[in-house]
């Protein structure tokens, strides 16, 4: 979840408690963080330089020029597709205005009840579509606890996000490529256990104990076909909440 090929994203939002929490959040995720307060300071900077953005994460509810009038002037300035727009929301119900803002030309929406792994994985995922995930097994940021072992040895860990294939596994433990992992999870609205094991592919290559986003990218390659099922399942309810479920 921490990337080496940083972007420098443009926080716009009237609350200061947010600024500040996107800003540590992406920061800490390896991206450049600017931030301005409302709308009209928002254009200035990018009347300033508008090729020295690659993202802008927009409050819709902003005093002076709130969200909508920020995406119109940017329609109105031909500068629409110049830079990555991610709408948030701290009030709107997503289903009432997600057609609206993909008409603007925002590529996406999300409410202010964001984990740091929920913001950085839409975040990474409008910045880097190639990344992560194959097409048609896609992944969902989750935050969820969980059992795992190595040999004999058994620790636990949290979930930062889930598909079909795999998962990303933040612990304080190091987990070097090709260490074969044994893993114990429940899906939220699931009582059942699953039983999954799995390869790990990559890793941050620092403790959890130095980062929000610590541990390893994991393979399945053994799972029932009633887990993979389940898995597949809660993937495709989740991206329906936020009206990805086609991507």
């Amino acid at each position: 979840m921490i990337t080496r090929d940083a972007k420098t994203i443009l926080v716009a939002d009237d609350s200061e408690f947010f600024r500040v929490k996107l800003s540590d959040v992406l920061t800490e995720a390896g991206h450049k963080v600017r931030i301005v307060k409302d709308g009209k300071e928002l254009i200035k900077e990018i009347r300033i330089n508008p090729n020295g953005i690659d993202m802008i994460l927009l409050d819709l509810q902003m005093p002076n020029m709130d969200g909508f009038g920020a995406l119109e002037w940017i329609n109105n300035n031909s500068l629409r597709g110049k830079f990555h727009i991610l709408a948030i929301t701290g009030v709107y119900e997503t289903t009432t205005v997600i057609d609206k803002l993909k008409e603007l030309g925002a590529e996406g929406l999300m409410t202010k009840a964001f984990t740091p792994e929920e913001i950085v994985f839409r975040v990474n995922k409008i910045l880097f579509p190639h990344k992560g995930a194959p097409r048609g097994d896609p992944r969902v940021p989750i935050s969820l606890p969980v059992d795992f072992s190595v040999g004999e040895a058994s620790s636990t860990g949290y979930l930062l996000n889930v598909s079909a294939s795999g998962l990303f596994l933040h612990t304080k433990k190091t987990l070097f490529p090709g260490t074969n992992i044994h893993m114990r999870f429940t899906l939220p609205g699931s009582n059942r256990l699953l039983n999954v094991k799995g390869v790990v592919k990559w890793c941050t290559q620092m403790s959890g104990e130095k980062s929000l986003f610590g541990g390893a990218g994991v393979q399945f390659f053994h799972l029932s076909p009633e887990d993979q099922q389940l898995i597949r399942e809660f993937v495709q309810a989740e991206l329906k909440k936020v009206g990805l479920e086609n991507d």
